[in-house]
């Protein structure tokens, strides 16, 4: 599926049928900016053997050898390089106990629930990549009890099916109920016990309408689900207890006030309800701390390459790659989980409210929600197979645009150009590869051991349900008189002193901006005072420490060496988990490479080829997030056909403002490839900038183009898209 960010972005996500039963749907979201009253705001390839012809070639942009120095771990964690000379100690006499293949959610939730059981379980967990560095960062932020799932299994329930197939029409009904009274039971987990991680976000569903046609969910009586949403939505609050905060109704009035985008849309009210929110890559790690904090050996960046089987067949163990030494080693476990997820084999909503539009054109949800003070759009739902670049497909960038348009008011437009980042990730639906034929995929998780092997594998689910994925996992392992799961009741790291005025103390004793004080207690709780012991002092009267990584954005430098203690290995490591500037705003991630390059090497101890490596790499992988720039920029403009040199101009002006700035025309020979030193570029401007206002109008772009012919980027701008017939003739200028 696939989402979009801007001041509002753009996030993208997909799904592919792969190999043991499981298929993969991609989702995609997108980032956009906001306006003043808006949030400026297959299957186990994780675990099999990969060689040249099939493995993902984004790997090799992701996890380039980098020999690190050893940096100590935080405080009571032991250091990566701890972790894996205690992975590498093992023996066919000493086994762990457990062995788990996969670092996203679901794979440090199993390490994190087997080592804080009783019983002393010898645990370890390896992620060939870095920790959520697949499905589990690119979600839609969105901690949700499964609103969808009770809409299509009431519609099942209440279909012809419930005559034709009463028993399985009721028992799939109540499965489907089972499994979002569960996704109620942890969203309660997560608000409750980890607040320093999440948050209740408000989304409104708006009404036009008391009658839908075409009915959603393919069944007429939700074509009323206008009248029938407040009750719906209550009995949706009951399903946990009425542990969240109460659904509500919002009067028209209000709702235009709030919403100021429905302003043209004769809306009757919105229906309010709450999902709960986090930072998914943060709690990701988070998971992945605490199970080191419980004695897990845990690292990131160690792949699987191979399995050890024993006389009998069965896999006793597997073969290793440090991808940051390039060294190889043997693992030892008793039992081995794979956990690869589908790698196993203020424009648009206001600050502190999302939008929920349940009818799309094509029957889809679509989310629009805050996030990190700006506004994310999406999901998209399509089959594909999972990579790991999150580059989106433009199609559906642009499926998301022409979507979200419909809930502006007619004086406002959505541009391509708002589009500040763009992502995909992969969504499993599982299917058990040793169930009997004819078993249905499921949306819920399936976990199933290999006869042969003896290798059990964890797949499906959803982010809410981490944490009974992982105690479903483990509880297989132990057995019913094994020792029980204890997650429930313990904090993730940096919740034990964790309080809602953390943010407050942080201003007061180290002088952070509001901003980056809220966003470090709301991303590493109490951890937050070690990354503000490493903060530099900005020489300035207010900050006075937190220098920023990049303008408008809370990020500071010292998150970078805090990072590096939590085993950030790379630039891309920081830019798109440890922060989330790249999911946010890739222009100001791709800015922020060189200072992040600076720090990291002075922490890891890179030599000069390894940085050079590393800059590349990043700027590599930053690039592959949708940005305001369409992938099929260059073939667009190379293909056009241009009747005069305002068409040229319209062209170029890629966010229609009606003037061209230094920004514009600096991507315009990106675009194109026509290699421009910075005085260059600023030559080139100022000629068309004749009144100096740093604003090229169509005026002064054709006074430009009619009289610069000795100019060399007019030169190479003709060329490449062959515009030496483009001419003024009388009044007008016409293609001659």
């Amino acid at each position: 599926m696939s989402c979009i960010t801007s001041r509002g972005l753009l996030n993208q996500y997909g799904s592919r049928a792969m190999r043991l039963g499981v298929r993969h749907t991609s989702f995609k979201q997108v980032a956009l900016p906001a306006l003043t009253s808006f949030s400026s705001n297959k299957f186990f390839s994780t675990t099999t053997i990969l060689n040249e012809r099939n493995r993902d070639p984004g790997l090799d942009v992701t996890g380039q050898a980098t020999y690190p120095n050893e940096v100590p771990g935080p405080e009571g964690i032991p250091s990566r390089r701890e972790q894996i000379k205690k992975l590498s100690s093992t023996t066919p006499d000493s086994p762990y106990d457990i062995i788990v293949i996969g670092g996203g959610a679901t794979g440090a939730g199993v390490a994190f629930d087997a080592a804080s059981r009783d019983g002393n379980l010898k645990v370890a967990c390896i992620e060939r990549g870095d920790f959520a560095s697949e499905t589990s960062s690119r979600s839609t932020k969105l901690i949700w009890a499964g609103i969808r799932y009770l809409a299509t299994a009431s519609a099942s329930l209440l279909s012809k099916k419930l005559f034709t197939n009463p028993i399985d029409t009721v028992q799939d009904f109540a499965g489907e109920i089972k499994m979002v009274l569960s996704c109620h039971r942890e969203r309660k987990y997560m608000t409750q016990k980890q607040r320093h991680l999440t948050n209740w976000i408000p989304i409104a569903i708006p009404f036009d309408q008391w009658h839908v046609s075409p009915a959603p969910f393919g069944h007429p009586i939700f074509g009323f689900f206008p009248i029938l949403a407040p009750l719906v939505l209550k009995i949706y609050d009951g399903m946990s207890g009425f542990t969240c905060p109460p659904s509500y109704v919002m009067r028209k009035t209000k709702a235009k006030e709030v919403f100021p985008q429905l302003s043209d849309r004769d809306i009757n009210y919105c229906a309010v309800f709450y999902e709960a929110q986090h930072n998914d890559s943060r709690t990701n790690l988070a998971i992945a701390m605490s199970a080191a904090e419980h004695g897990a050996d845990i690292s990131n960046y160690v792949e699987m390459i191979g399995t050890i089987k024993g006389e009998d067949g069965k896999v006793i163990g597997i073969k290793s790659l440090d991808r940051m030494t390039n060294k190889e080693f043997d693992i030892y476990s008793k039992k081995i989980v794979f956990a690869g997820g589908p790698f196993t084999d203020s424009y648009y909503c206001p600050k502190n409210i999302g939008l929920l539009d349940y009818n799309t054109s094509d029957g889809r949800f679509l989310f629009f929600v805050p996030w990190e003070n700006h506004t994310l759009v999406g999901t998209t739902d399509t089959k594909g197979p999972a990579e790991t670049l999150p580059a989106p497909p433009e199609d559906e960038v642009q499926w998301l645009l022409d979507e979200c348009g419909k809930y502006l008011s007619k004086d406002l437009r959505v541009r391509r150009s708002d589009v500040l980042s763009a992502w995909r990730g992969w969504r499993p639906l599982a299917a058990d590869p040793h169930a009997p034929p004819g078993t249905p995929v499921s949306r819920d998780h399936i976990i199933s051991e290999n006869p042969k092997t003896g290798v059990i594998f964890i797949a499906g689910g959803k982010w809410t349900t981490w944490r009974e994925m992982a105690e479903d996992v483990v509880d297989k392992i132990v057995g019913e008189q094994g020792p029980k799961s204890k997650t429930l009741d313990l904090k993730l790291f940096g919740g034990k002193g964790y309080s809602d005025n953390l943010s407050i103390q942080l201003i007061q004793k180290h002088g952070m901006s509001n901003d980056t004080a809220h966003m470090l207690a709301k991303t590493y709780g109490d951890r937050a005072w070690e990354v503000c012991e490493l903060s530099e002092a900005t020489h300035l009267a207010w900050p006075r420490f937190g220098v920023p990584l990049a303008p408008n954005y809370p990020y500071i430098s010292a998150e970078v060496r805090y990072a590096c203690k939590e085993y950030a290995c790379t630039i891309e490591d920081v830019l798109s988990r440890r922060t989330r500037l790249a999911y946010l705003n890739k222009d100001a991630a791709l800015a922020a490479i060189p200072m992040v390059a600076d720090i990291m090497t002075k922490e890891l101890g890179w030599t000069a080829d390894v940085k050079a490596e590393q800059i590349a790499a990043a700027t590599k992988y930053v690039n592959s997030y949708g940005g305001r720039i369409p992938d099929n920029k260059e073939r667009t403009l190379r293909e056009g056909s241009y009747k005069n040199i305002e068409e040229l101009f319209n062209a170029i002006d890629t966010d229609g403002s009606g003037f061209l700035d230094r920004t514009e025309v600096g991507e315009l020979a990106y675009v194109l490839d026509i290699t421009l030193s910075n005085e260059e570029l600023t030559a080139a401007f100022n000629q068309m900038d004749q009144n100096g206002n740093d604003r090229v109008d169509l005026q002064e772009f054709e006074a430009w183009f009619n009289t610069s012919n000795d100019c060399a980027f007019y030169q190479k701008l003709s060329q490449e898209l062959s515009l030496e017939k483009l001419k003024t003739m009388g009044g007008g200028t016409l293609l001659g």
